[in-house]
C-alpha cells in the first residue's frame, strides 16, 4: 500500500460510517469499470484477487476493527416546536427553516419556507410572529397551530359575552395567530 492508499484508508477509518449504500454500476461508471478491468485475466497467489479487504495493522495484532458494525441510530431530538405543530402544513416549513432543518426536499420549497419564514421568530420553545408594520396594535403574537384556534376563539366568546364579536376578534388577534384567523 503506497502513501496514498495509506491516507486514504485512515481519513475513510476516522469518519463515523453510519450507513453504506450500494451503487450499481449502470449509475456508477467509475467503479463499474474498475470491477471490470480484471475479469478476463488469470489469477494468480500474488495478485491480490484472493483478498477480500487489505490486511491493516489491527488485524496483524488480532485486533478487531469493526467499521461495519450495524446500530440503530437515535433518531434527531425533536423541538417541542415540532411536536406541536405536527401536521400544520403552514407552519412546519417555517419552524424546519427557523431551527436550521431541511424546510423542503427541492430548492424551490426550500426557497418558498425561507421567504415564509420572515417575520417569524422563536423564543422560549414558542413560535411568535413579528409585527412589522407601524399600524399593528402589539410588537409580536404568539402562533398556534389552527386546531387549537377554534377552542381560543371559542374560551375568548365565553369569556366576553355575545356584546361585539369585532371586539372579541381583536383581542385574539393581538395574543395570537394561526392561518385562517382573519
Amino acid at each position: 500500500m503506497n502513501t496514498h492508499h495509506t491516507r486514504w484508508l485512515e481519513s475513510v477509518l476516522c469518519h463515523n460510517i453510519i450507513d453504506v449504500r450500494h451503487r450499481p454500476g449502470v449509475n456508477n461508471p467509475v467503479a463499474d469499470g474498475l470491477s471490470r478491468m480484471w475479469r478476463n485475466r488469470p489469477r494468480t497467489n500474488t495478485d491480490g484477487s484472493s483478498w477480500s479487504v487489505l490486511p491493516d495493522w489491527e488485524s496483524s495484532r488480532g485486533m478487531l476493527h469493526d467499521v461495519m458494525q450495524m446500530t440503530d441510530s437515535p433518531g434527531a431530538p425533536s423541538h417541542p416546536l415540532e411536536t406541536q405543530f405536527r401536521g400544520d402544513i403552514f407552519f412546519t416549513p417555517i419552524i424546519k427553516h427557523l431551527l436550521g432543518k431541511t424546510a423542503g426536499d427541492s430548492i424551490p420549497d426550500r426557497r418558498r419556507a425561507m421567504h415564509r419564514a420572515e417575520g417569524f421568530m422563536i423564543e422560549q420553545d414558542k413560535l411568535w410572529r413579528v409585527s412589522n408594520k407601524k399600524t399593528d396594535r402589539v410588537a409580536k403574537t404568539e402562533c398556534v397551530p389552527a386546531v387549537l384556534g377554534f377552542q381560543i376563539a371559542l374560551d375568548a366568546h365565553l369569556k366576553k359575552g355575545h356584546f361585539n364579536p369585532d371586539l372579541i376578534k381583536l383581542s385574539i388577534r393581538d395574543r395570537f395567530f394561526w392561518p385562517g384567523l382573519d
